[in-house]
């Protein structure tokens, strides 16, 4: 990316201090940290432990007369493995940019929110990109076959929704709490005349009132939609701007508070010997007459338990 020059933040014509034009994305939009909930670890690879699911679902107690030996049971035990990797970005501040800059706003702070910005979007992006696919999912359907939520006639998302809740509830013993969708996906489902009459009763018309009205319709307490956008062109370029996640929809269970015991559809391994889920530091480039602010952070994105996932592709046009 090119540096901005001294006459890039140094004006001829008086610069507004209470006002500037920023193209920030709210941390609110993006969702990938709320699917995948963060487990710090000690190594940046590593194992972890899966109880297999049978030996719990099968009732294996039996009767036992005075004096005999119990029946005795065992359960099976697997594991899966992560392994995470390095990402990183930093922003240089030229002593002479420093020194002729007329922005209404303090370089560091503005360095600090671009790279956090960047964090934010790689691991939507990646998360997208690994995830919200068929593959990886043990349930799966596609609109094309059950009716895309676009259809208003044909299409039945709260019977959609149930299917999907069923199925994941039958494999696993666990029924999904989390709904994880694009913009578009929400807005069909807002404006489906199944839902309209549904939703009449919503105390305000505020969004969080509509989104938790929604979430209720489904049975969904964790309704997270999706709203980042990204542009995918190279900065030589015009920009090539689209949703990050689009007209899928992710349905799973998702423990919001990982450890030992619980189940959860992923989770973000993050290891902390290179910073966790994210760290920004300060140093001094003295040779380039800079300072420099620099983002770290090395993680792994996986999907831990994919039968807790019902995975809908291209549910809307």
């Amino acid at each position: 990316m090119a540096l901005p020059s001294v006459t890039d933040v140094q004006s001829v014509d008086v610069v507004l201090t209470n006002l500037l034009v920023a193209y920030e994305q709210a941390d609110t939009r993006f969702v990938a940290s709320k699917v995948f909930p963060v487990v710090n670890v000690e190594k940046d690879s590593g194992s972890y432990y899966i109880f297999t699911p049978k030996y719990w679902h099968a009732s294996l107690m039996e009767p036992r007369a005075p004096g005999a030996r119990f029946p005795r049971g065992d359960f099976g035990v697997t594991t899966g493995t992560y392994a995470t990797l390095q990402f990183g970005l930093e922003k240089a501040i030229p002593d002479e940019v420093r020194a002729n800059s007329q922005l209404p706003a303090d370089l560091e702070a503005s360095a600090v929110r671009w790279l956090a910005q960047q964090s934010l979007l790689k691991k939507e992006i990646a998360w997208a990109t690994d995830f919200m696919i068929t593959s990886y999912w043990n349930n799966t359907t596609d609109g094309t076959e059950t009716g895309k939520f676009s259809d208003l006639i044909a299409s039945d998302p709260v019977g959609d929704f149930d299917t999907a809740k069923r199925a994941v509830n039958v494999n696993t013993g666990y029924i999904p709490n989390t709904a994880v969708m694009g913009q578009i996906v929400e807005d069909r489902l807002r404006n489906h005349p199944d839902i309209i009459d549904r939703l009449k009763y919503v105390q305000m018309a505020t969004a969080a009132n509509l989104q938790s009205g929604l979430g209720a319709v489904f049975g969904i307490s964790n309704w997270l939609v999706s709203s980042a956008m990204y542009n995918s062109a190279n900065l030589g370029q015009d920009a090539s701007n689209a949703a990050i996640i689009d007209d899928d929809l992710l349905i799973c269970y998702v423990d919001p508070n990982p450890g030992i015991w619980t189940a959860s559809a992923g989770y973000t391994f993050a290891w902390s010997g290179a910073g966790g889920a994210g760290a920004i530091d300060r140093y001094r480039d003295e040779p380039a007459k800079s300072d420099v602010v620099r983002s770290q952070e090395q993680w792994d994105q996986a999907a831990v338990a994919d039968e807790l996932g019902y995975f809908y592709l291209d549910c809307t046009d």
